[in-house]
């Protein structure tokens, strides 16, 4: 695979396993909030990157594994010249067809909540042997659109990530306060949601509690304002669109779930200083 067969948001195929990812791609996540439709399996071996991934700022360095569910945010804040990283990623149009929600369901919020860790050393070698060794199989075999392959493998991969969860994170049973488990299911429910609803009490109603309720626990959990977390959902969302797509300013609206393109230009225009257009356009 050559180092431009990485793709910014998806994959063209079903599967791809690489190492050859050069800095100056990297650098392409830190022009605008990149949605992630693909799931990825990043393990870095040199090097340091500061990224925000999912309103949760991380700085990933040797050791650390990353894991990009579908639908994941991702932004790049700074990348050293040495970076290394071993990446294993499927498509989305793949991930949807193998119902992998069933396989996470028990650990979605983990992974969400802590989505890179840190390994041992020895753990960390252990791994990139696994990634050299998958490189290796997948060159000679050509297993990229082989589904009868990339199914196990898929299975395999989610359930090698899901024991490093259960080892390196705390569970959550019994660690978490209420206003932290409220905010845990705000989260998940947005990444499912921001497009269509967009009222703090549709997420109110949807987590049990009353709106004053929901409001205190999110800005206790979280330190920031419900309202303000759908709306940087909404915003990023946006910008990648914006970014990486030519469609119209108004299909782009709806597909957000403003019924007024007009009240998405206003939205757009108070969080950011400038209209989609000009946003596009610089």
């Amino acid at each position: 695979m050559t180092n431009h067969e990485l793709p910014k948001f998806d994959l063209p195929i079903d599967f791809v396993v690489t190492d050859e990812i050069p800095v100056a791609l990297l650098q392409n996540y830190a022009r605008f909030p990149c949605k992630i439709k693909a799931c990825l399996f990043i393990l870095c071996t040199r090097g340091e990157v500061r990224a925000t991934v999912n309103l949760t700022h991380l700085t990933i360095r040797t050791g650390s594994f990353i894991t990009l569910l579908p639908g994941s945010f991702i932004q790049v804040e700074s990348i050293s010249s040495d970076i290394h990283l071993y990446v294993v990623g499927f498509s989305s149009e793949f991930m949807a067809r193998s119902n992998y929600l069933k396989l996470v369901v028990d650990d979605f919020h983990s992974i969400l909540q802590h989505p890179a860790l840190s390994l041992p050393p020895r753990i960390t070698r252990l791994y990139e042997q696994a990634y050299r060794l998958l490189m290796r199989t997948a060159a000679i075999g050509r297993i990229e659109n082989d589904r009868e392959v990339l199914t196990p493998l898929l299975s395999l991969s989610l359930q090698t990530c899901l024991r490093l969860y259960h080892h390196y994170v705390p569970r959550w049973d019994g660690e978490l306060t209420r206003d932290q488990e409220i905010c845990r299911e705000f989260v998940v429910l947005l990444l499912h949601h921001y497009a269509r609803e967009h009222t703090v009490a549709f997420y109110a109603s949807a987590c049990g509690v009353t709106l004053p309720h929901f409001c205190s626990a999110i800005k206790r959990a979280s330190g920031r304002t419900a309202l303000s977390l759908i709306n940087n959902f909404l915003i990023m969302n946006a910008k990648e669109l914006l970014s990486t797509s030519r469609k119209p300013v108004k299909e782009i609206a709806f597909e957000l779930g403003f019924v007024n393109p007009s009240h998405f230009n206003r939205f757009f225009r108070e969080h950011t200083g400038m209209t989609p257009q000009t946003y596009r356009n610089s």
